[in-house]
């Protein structure tokens, strides 16, 4: 899962820049992460007012090519927002689909009128069930697009949702077939789960702090909050066959409760001895 986040600014950072999405000056980092266990892959810092997908090319490149020459046998599958459907993502990741086998991608695409036009049929189906009495219909369908400046078509699936709000038709594009629309659509939205890892990341761990004048100075400390949430997981992980309950914990809980502990520390010219305290209601998963 390949996502970006904001890093508000507040000072005078290098490469802080006004982005017109989100609406403040920030620096905008890249963020990879393990889709199925959560683990954070990469964490790139880029300038403030930086595309969504600028730079996710080459990453991408360089994972994909590590991953498969680890595993070959392994399919790769990369999942993003419609921000991240540009040309070259998609033909680089079709090209390495080519060369090494098994590397797809399912990525949002932001609706248009020829979008919509090829959809109308689908929107049309849940327009009449809903107004037949369903409180909330869902429509899935799958079809042949290509945007101008692809060089060929791919495949396309729709949700044609509508509610009481209205109509909300989506659509994502992949490379991957043989499925079903809705299956193809719930598989992206899986995706969301990206968003509890970033909050990970910001509020647990603290990745937003990047307040050093210089650039690099910041890249830097983005890598070690990087850091701090890979030894994080790992021990969630690891606390997980002990206390299922603290292993789906968010990162701040898991501090919070089990390494946030009042201690005695005392040195001699030999030893250091740390006393723990006995009301420690975690104490012997601690140990």
């Amino acid at each position: 899962d390949i996502d970006t986040t904001d890093d508000p600014t507040h000072g005078a950072q290098q490469l802080s820049f006004f982005h017109g999405f989100y609406d403040q000056h920030m620096l905008h980092p890249l963020l990879v992460f393990d889709g199925t266990s959560g683990q954070l892959v990469t964490a790139i810092l880029r300038p403030g007012n930086t595309h969504a997908a600028r730079g996710a090319t080459p990453v991408l490149e360089r994972i994909v090519r590590k991953l498969k020459r680890r595993f070959p046998n392994t399919q790769v599958v990369i999942r993003g927002d419609s921000g991240f459907a540009v040309p070259r993502l998609m033909a680089k990741l079709e090209q390495l689909n080519e060369e090494l086998g098994d590397v797809d991608y399912i990525l949002g695409l932001a609706k248009n009128p020829v979008l919509l036009h090829l959809g109308a049929s689908l929107m049309e189906g849940a327009n009449v069930q809903y107004a037949a009495g369903r409180e909330y219909v869902r429509h899935f369908g799958t079809f042949l697009y290509a945007a101008e400046t692809w060089p060929n078509q791919r495949v396309v699936c729709m949700k044609a949702e509508r509610t009481g709000r209205g109509e909300n038709p989506r659509f994502v594009v992949t490379s991957i077939q043989g499925f079903s629309g809705e299956l193809l659509y719930d598989a992206y939205c899986a995706r969301g789960q990206c968003e509890n890892f970033i909050k990970d990341l910001k509020n647990a761990l603290k990745a937003d702090r990047l307040s050093c004048t210089s650039f690099v100075a910041n890249f830097f400390r983005l890598l070690l909050h990087a850091t701090a949430y890979v030894l994080m997981h790992e021990l969630r992980r690891q606390v997980a066959t002990q206390a299922p309950s603290l292993g789906t914990a968010q990162m701040d809980t898991l501090r919070l409760r089990l390494l946030k502990v009042a201690a005695i520390i005392t040195a001699s010219a030999r030893r250091i001895l740390v006393r723990l305290p006995k009301s420690f209601p975690l104490a012997d998963l601690f140990a």
